[in-house]
């Protein structure tokens, strides 16, 4: 095998272990936002974009049809009343469903 085929293969294979150092079981947690405002696929972008600049916001994913945006984080740097804020910071408004609901 030649020097640059090993140096890669160590290369590949030091980071392989540097992924795992360290690295828990990540419990992801979801929440279903309201959104009202999102008329465009530019809008629901906005919206997504706006949540993933969260630290803890692993995935966002906005349904203009269902006025609701699905977020997956991590709770610990995270809550969902600090991306309903984010949400209304970038021009929308928003609720988590239990806000206003009828009891």
């Amino acid at each position: 095998m030649g020097r640059i085929a090993l140096a890669m293969m160590a290369m590949a294979t030091m980071f392989a272990a540097s992924a795992g150092v360290g690295e828990g079981k990540l419990e992801l947690h979801e929440a279903a936002i309201a959104v009202t405002g999102m008329v465009c696929s530019s809008c629901s972008s906005a919206v997504e974009q706006a949540l993933k600049k969260l630290d803890g916001v692993a995935e966002a994913r906005a349904d203009i049809k269902a006025d609701r945006v699905r977020v997956r984080y991590d709770g610990s740097k995270v809550t969902p009343r600090q991306m309903v804020e984010t949400i209304r910071k970038a021009g929308y408004e928003a609720r988590l469903p239990v806000e206003g609901a009828p009891r």
